[in-house]
């Protein structure tokens, strides 16, 4: 019966620990989302893609030239169409405007937030609108001749897809698994060290125990992170490396998450670690004091 409690109760202290490490990771994935970072991150991703700068620079340079067309100007009467084309593409080239569209990006952070949670959403991509009218008058002023006379023209926002319905409806299932962890993880871990010390056999070295497993997670996973690069990672998750997880890890949080967690997680294992010398010391005391 004894080593039957024993092994219970060691299960209870490793679940426990990975529950509450989970918790500690979920905390920072949760709060990049929450501020902007994350959605920087994967719009500056997907402005590596030259399909979809393609895309924005064709959607801007429709959207400018219906805002030129309602000040009475016909950009392709006046045969100045090919050059706003061109003109655009330029801009969408830039630094600059990428990182335009970057500010305004994490300036929206709350439309991917929306599109995370909402549980009745079809699936479809992850799309972000961003206002670049600013951005677009400083390349018509470019055009010359009627085009340079005309005021400050509007253009309706223009849409950016970030992630493909595959990758998002991944990252959507992922968002909730992490949330939970966020809200849960940590009273669920408590509850299963709590269960585990009632099961524990010899109850003076718990303590040590759960500390020990605690750090020796944190430390190993802050350690592969660090040295082997945030991808490794991966390959452990729950789901493998095509599971969801592991596509929100890659696709969402990779670049903005990983210094965050790594520190986190380093700071969680070597306190973890030095408070189970402490109880390994304390555990050794108080046995020898029974004897």
């Amino acid at each position: 019966m004894s080593a039957l409690r024993t092994l219970i109760s060691a299960i209870c202290i490793v679940a426990g620990a990975l529950l509450i490490a989970w918790w500690a990771i979920a905390s920072v994935i949760i709060d990049q989302i929450e501020d902007g970072e994350a959605v920087r991150g994967i719009t500056e991703r997907a402005l590596e893609s030259p399909a979809v700068t393609a895309a924005l620079s064709a959607e801007l340079s429709a959207r400018t030239q219906e805002a030129l067309a309602a000040q009475g100007v016909d950009v392709g009467g006046i045969g100045l169409d090919h050059e706003l084309d061109a003109a655009i593409a330029r801009a969408v080239g830039t630094e600059a405007f990428r990182a335009t569209v970057l500010d305004q990006v994490e300036e929206a952070h709350g439309q991917v937030t929306d599109q995370l949670t909402d549980s009745l959403r079809t699936p479809a991509p992850l799309t972000v609108s961003v206002d670049l009218s600013d951005a677009v008058n400083a390349r018509v002023d470019e055009l010359g001749g009627a085009a340079a006379g005309v005021a400050d023209v509007t253009v309706p926002p223009v849409t950016i897809e970030a992630l493909d319905t595959a990758q998002f409806e991944q990252a959507r299932t992922a968002y909730e698994r992490t949330s939970w962890a966020q809200q849960w993880g940590l009273w669920s871990g408590l509850a299963l060290l709590v269960f585990g010390l009632l099961m524990s056999h010899r109850r003076q070295w718990f303590l040590a125990k759960v500390l020990t497993v605690l750090g020796l997670l944190c430390v190993a996973f802050g350690g592969v992170v660090a040295l082997l690069g945030p991808d490794t990672i991966t390959t452990f998750m729950p789901g493998g490396v095509d599971g969801s997880l592991s596509t929100m890890w890659r696709e969402v949080l990779t670049d903005e998450a990983t210094p965050i967690v790594v520190e986190r997680s380093l700071w969680i294992g070597g306190i973890a670690l030095v408070a189970a010398l402490v109880a390994t010391l304390l555990g050794a005391a108080l046995g020898g004091r029974r004897r």
